[in-house]
């Protein structure tokens, strides 16, 4: 009920009455379908031939194609804060507005589809490309005539789920999309902080919440060719491909150093925030930790139910809501003053990231147990019994880990804050204010804050899940 309160809160609240005009409704969906297109052909251009170089060392423990999948994935992990800031710093002057949005995007998501696909290749082209080797076609031919043919509903099924990604982003264009990138997630922003317009409000989220759940249900259900065997990928193997992972990533690693070094010689500035530092710093480090526990409590309480064929069907097959949608749903419940933004922030960001959580390893983690829970209940034992002694001592230190990755995103958070919160309260808010005023490299330097809070709430994650599960089976 916790995953599908957002939706079922929009269902009892809707009124077809209050809609917004209809130019502005064209204008900011037109936005938002251009720039998640325009995020998603880039993005998977740029991936593909980061793949053609990830490919030019071997699956396995090769140490240099391990350096170049973590440039890849680095950008799509961190809090899109540090991304934002980075670019902003190195692309001056930076095109505001749908290009704008594309490019931070694009620099996002290139690779995590360059890793994705690199498996793909990896595990589908098989013996095709062996004899394509053998028989003396030529890169260009193999690729034209034999990769894209075999991969080309693979190719779709990635763009598809860039593409709504990007659709659905908030932060990237509450920061850049400035006044002609106003995409539908900014637009429902608007109405319910500047015009307090709900009606108008509650018809957005529910028009891009039913195409973004259209859209999901495409890629959760295709599937792409069959597997064959893993071989010789000389054809494929592109030098320029490791060179643009190394160009993409010291763009944005030279951005924020950039940023660093101006911002230190501007330090002075910052002294009128001593306090407001300090107590940003808790509000960080207690959104974080909230956040934390919630994900290892949401992760145990998948894992307690986990034997029911309905509930997995369910968890694969559900979408998590839109950041506007989440964050208006707990915006009209309780009050937005004294200490109720601290419980609202962390069950919105657990709400829009625990269904991220639990692909990122959590079920494949929950299906290698499977023979010792079928024995578990052929034995007799019951379902407590099966959890305390079998799954738990088993799991809970991953639980810890995805966990402190969802309290890293969470120290990092300021457009969640930003809808539930009426004032700073944490440094992500803080430091999002200082780009707002184009203060970008005093940003750049309290942005150092959030990585201190992130690691602090990922290792006390991580401690404390180990901790938890020497108490509970000792």
């Amino acid at each position: 009920m916790f995953l599908l309160f957002p939706f079922l809160f929009l269902l009892t609240q809707f009124s077809p009455q209050q809609v917004p005009e209809l130019a502005e409704l064209v204008w900011a969906f037109k936005n938002t379908v251009f720039q998640a297109l325009l995020s998603s052909v880039c993005s998977l251009l740029l991936g593909v031939w980061a793949t053609f170089g990830i490919l030019n060392f071997s699956s396995g423990k090769n140490r240099l194609r391990l350096v170049l999948e973590v440039l890849c994935l680095v950008p799509n992990f961190l809090p899109p804060l540090f991304i934002l800031l980075s670019v902003l710093n190195v692309v001056d002057p930076f095109p505001m507005g749908i290009i704008g949005i594309a490019l931070v995007h694009t620099v996002m998501n290139f690779g995590l589809v360059a890793v994705l696909f690199t498996a793909v290749i990896e595990n589908k082209v098989g013996g095709v490309a062996e004899l394509s080797y053998v028989e003396g076609a030529s890169r260009f031919q193999f690729i034209t005539r034999g990769l894209l043919p075999m991969l080309k509903k693979d190719l779709w099924l990635l763009g598809l789920f860039i593409f709504v990604v990007c659709f659905g982003s908030f932060s990237v264009p509450l920061i850049v999309g400035g006044g002609k990138g106003t995409t539908i997630e900014v637009l429902i922003y608007e109405k319910i902080r500047l015009s307090s317009d709900w009606g108008s409000a509650v018809f957005l989220a529910a028009i891009q919440s039913i195409f973004i759940f259209s859209l999901s249900l495409i890629v959760t259900q295709g599937k792409g060719s069959l597997a064959t065997r893993y071989a010789n990928l000389s054809l494929l193997r592109m030098k320029s491909g490791i060179a643009i992972i190394i160009a993409i990533s010291l763009m944005y690693l030279t951005g924020y150093v950039q940023g660093l070094i101006a911002g230190f010689g501007m330090m002075s500035t910052l002294y009128e925030y001593q306090s407001a530092l300090i107590w940003s710093f808790l509000g960080s480090i207690v959104i974080g930790m909230t956040v934390g526990v919630l994900c290892y409590a949401g992760l145990m309480l998948i894992a307690y139910c986990w034997p029911k064929p309905w509930f997995e069907k369910f968890l694969n097959g559900y979408v998590a809501p839109s950041t506007s949608l989440a964050c208006f749903c707990l915006l009209i419940l309780t009050p937005n003053e004294s200490f109720y933004p601290f419980i609202k922030i962390p069950v919105a960001l657990v709400l829009l990231s625990l269904n991220g959580l639990f692909r990122m390893g959590w079920d494949s983690e929950l299906r290698s147990l499977q023979s010792q829970l079928n024995v578990a209940y052929a034995m007799g034992a019951s379902p407590n019994q099966i959890f305390k002694e079998v799954m738990f001592p088993q799991i809970s230190a991953r639980a810890g880990v995805l966990a402190g990755i969802g309290a890293v995103w969470a120290c990092g958070d300021f457009a969640v804050s930003r809808i539930l919160a009426h004032r700073d309260l944490s440094i992500a808010m803080m430091t999002e204010t200082l780009m707002s005023s184009y203060r970008l490299n005093q940003a750049t330097v309290l942005s150092l804050l959030i990585v201190v809070a992130g690691i602090i709430c990922f290792s006390l994650c991580v401690g404390g899940s180990r901790v938890l599960r020497r108490k509970l089976t000792s």
